[in-house]
């Protein structure tokens, strides 16, 4: 029923059909591997490879088995075994040769995070993509930015999506490089020295991670995750910013504010046919809640003791799977909100309005500044602003009315300077040039492009 929440579940990952196959790829594939390096019989490598590709394995049964002995691994080695007794024994002493369980499960972990990987940066560049277009098309439309919730300074609506693509394509760039470091073959056996293998054993990583489309590191990584650990924790800073987005694109959409909704999609509601909640949204929310709480069990899995972890390794397996499927979708569902989103821009202007110049305080302050001084003028933009919002008048017309009852001369150039400092517009301007600037930026760093779009 949690599928709900995932606006692609047609897409699988970490699936159980695919430890399976992943699991026995790498016996066929390193049964390969050492013959290529002169190590097994050509004749039995091939046994081996057949009995992969032929063999039937249930989840059900290989869970069943894997319970009995803790070890995943073995689940699949035993039906090999019994399957090569019968049709091709001459490839039974070969089988997993040099090897241990837990290469056969992190190297199949590895390969299911390079598929991970690969879909999660599928839904971060269509992301980011509807970002820059919206980014460059309203780069210079004026919303309200807001601090602890409360009405700030003018802003843009295109800088806020701007900077939210960076931190993407950050994050997208960041993956990459720790998936070159991280999504490595396992090839340590019993206790990680390769004992079996001698000096053989660099020859057959390399050829095993040319034919698994994996790295060979030259060492094993059993009980020392760090690499595989920076890769995960990147991808929890991923679903942090992409949470990020999401509740601000669902406080944008809140009826009363208004001024983004997400494409229309029937009713939402049982019971208010009017409303039109930001479902997918709720769904990236919902995805990213789980996210801290795996980043913190992932790392209090690190504590792996000697040369094999007793519970910590097993946890971190399911809790890995688990963190990309949720960021995976989080990134999903907005990828799927940003291609119907709606702007209204009318009704950001409307809210800036509404506030009578109010969160232009601290230049219309530093205007009045040379003929009161700092205290006093920041004391007169304090009143006068509750007054603005009290009587819905425009706070720069107040502090002219105030000037003149304090005694000074209020020439047509300080009325002058006193709305061009509540001009919304060029207030807008700041934001825009950074907007501009970030767009630059990025696809001088090859992220892409806005779709359709030339950046000026």
């Amino acid at each position: 029923m949690s599928a709900y929440l995932n606006p692609l579940p047609q897409v699988e990952l970490f699936s159980d059909r695919q430890w399976i196959d992943a699991m026995l790829r790498f016996e066929a594939q390193l049964a390969m591997a050492q013959a290529e390096c002169g190590l097994v019989p050509q004749a039995a490598a091939q046994a081996i490879a057949q009995a992969c590709a032929s063999v039937a394995l249930h989840p059900e049964a290989l869970a069943a088995q894997a319970r009995q002995t803790g070890a995943l691994g073995m689940a699949v080695v035993a039906p090999l075994q019994q399957w090569l007794q019968r049709h091709a024994p001459e490839g039974l002493p070969w089988l997993h040769w040099g090897t241990t369980t837990q290469d056969v499960v992190d190297t199949a972990n590895a390969m299911l995070t390079a598929h991970a990987l690969e879909a999660l940066q599928r839904q971060l560049k269509g992301l980011q993509q509807s970002l820059l277009h919206m980014a460059h098309e309203h780069a210079a439309t004026p919303v309200l930015g807001r601090s602890l919730l409360q009405p700030a300074q003018i802003t843009s609506f295109g800088f806020k999506c701007a900077q939210t693509a960076a931190a993407l394509g950050r994050s997208s760039a960041q993956l990459q490089r720790l998936a070159a470091q991280a999504l490595c073959v396992q090839l340590g056996g019993a206790v990680g020295n390769s004992a079996a293998l001698g000096g053989d054993a660099m020859r057959v990583e390399q050829a095993l991670a040319r034919r698994l489309g994996l790295k060979a590191c030259g060492y094993s990584w059993h009980t020392q995750r760090d690499d595989w650990m920076r890769l995960g924790m990147e991808v929890a800073v991923c679903g942090g910013s992409l949470a990020k987005l999401a509740k601000d694109w669902a406080l944008h959409a809140q009826y009363e504010v208004g001024e983004l909704c997400e494409a229309a999609r029937g009713i939402t509601s049982s019971a208010m046919p009017h409303k039109r909640n930001p479902v997918h949204c709720l769904q990236a929310l919902a995805q990213t809640k789980a996210v801290p709480q795996l980043a913190a069990t992932l790392l209090a899995c690190m504590d792996q003791a000697h040369e094999r972890a007793l519970g910590e390794w097993q946890a971190e397996v399911v809790h890995w799977a688990q963190l990309w499927t949720h960021v995976h979708a989080a990134a999903a569902a907005l990828c799927a909100a940003a291609q119907g989103m709606q702007v209204h821009a009318l009704r950001m202007q409307a809210h800036i309005d509404s506030l009578q110049g109010v969160v232009f305080s601290e230049q219309l302050a530093q205007v009045i500044l040379p003929l009161l001084g700092k205290p006093e003028a920041q004391a007169a933009v304090a009143l006068c602003a509750q007054q603005a919002l009290q009587q819905g008048q425009p706070l720069p017309a107040l502090l002219a009315a105030y000037l003149k009852e304090q005694g000074h001369v209020v020439s047509e150039t300080l009325h002058a300077q006193l709305h061009a400092a509540a001009d919304v517009q060029a207030a807008a301007q700041a934001s825009a040039l950074r907007c501009h600037e970030l767009l630059t930026q990025m696809t001088s760093a090859g992220q892409p492009a806005p779709l359709n779009e030339s950046i000026a």
